[in-house]
């Protein structure tokens, strides 16, 4: 039985009828169109927004750098951590390596984390929007600011690295063995 967990793929424990098969073959060829369909539709979607951000220069406001930072996060889901995930997903064994399952869980982990602070951070801009705008110069003129809104940006992306990163990379360091099967990508539920 495999046991996955994490930011993308949250608790699985799929039913294995044979060992190294998760699903019939029919259901196999239905999931593997729609996870493509999903695939194609959020990296074309996200990389529209953000050749939309590059293209027009009047979209360059605070505010919109910080969803250019949510489309790039959910562009890369979507270009990596997702297509990675399929054949995992269907086959119930991972067969990329132990190295490149590292690599996997730091960039699931990253990447979600930091489309949910982008998000985060885009509620604040907006709230600050409404809630000062109106009464305060101050906030508007700050809301042109593109190193503000640049160090914001990175600010997202150390803490969601900060976040899981380091424990990903080190927990076998830590422990003195790997506690998950070679056949297998995911982290043990003690460590995050």
């Amino acid at each position: 039985v495999q046991r996955a967990s994490g930011p993308l793929h949250g608790n699985l424990t799929p039913a294995v009828s044979e060992p190294g098969t998760v699903f019939p073959g029919y259901l196999v060829a239905i999931l593997s169109v729609l996870m493509v369909t999903l695939v194609v539709v959020v990296v074309a979607g996200n990389a529209l927004v953000i050749m939309a951000f590059i293209v027009d220069k009047t979209l360059r406001t605070q505010s919109n750098y910080f969803f250019l930072n949510l489309a790039i996060s959910d562009f890369l889901v979507g270009a990596f951590c997702i297509p990675v995930y399929i054949p995992y997903n269907l086959t119930g064994r991972w067969m990329l390596g132990k190295e490149l399952c590292k690599v996997w869980l730091v960039m699931d982990y990253l990447l979600c984390s930091a489309s949910v602070f982008n998000i985060v951070l885009i509620s604040y801009d907006r709230f600050l929007s409404v809630t000062r705008a109106v009464s305060t110069v101050k906030y508007r003129a700050q809301r042109n600011m593109t190193r503000h809104a640049v160090l914001k940006m990175v600010a997202v992306w150390v803490l969601a690295f900060l976040l899981y990163g380091p424990a990903i990379m080190f927990w076998e360091s830590v422990v003195g063995q790997s506690v998950v099967p070679s056949h297998e990508c995911y982290t043990p539920d003690n460590l995050l």
